[in-house]
């Protein structure tokens, strides 16, 4: 699946991000040396690399978050 150019709910440009999403992600994961679980109970938000580079890319609305998150490249299969 390629990423959609604007979010389908709010209309936001997101294709042009897509890359520097994926590639500062993996920085920051790399740079950790132990992967840790986060599990989430409502009250508190854990600061994942991926929750910090959608803070310093401006995406507020969990609909922009969501086409990042749960965004699976299906690309390569095909």
């Amino acid at each position: 699946m390629i990423i959609p150019i604007r979010c389908m709910s709010c209309g936001k440009v997101l294709a042009d991000k897509w890359r520097y999403y994926q590639e500062e992600v993996k920085k920051q994961k790399k740079g950790a040396d132990s992967v840790e679980r986060y599990y989430f109970d409502g009250k508190t938000i854990p600061n994942t690399p991926e929750k910090s580079v959608m803070d310093s890319l401006h995406f507020k609305r969990p609909c922009c978050r969501k086409h990042f998150l749960t965004q699976v490249d299906l690309l390569d299969r095909i």
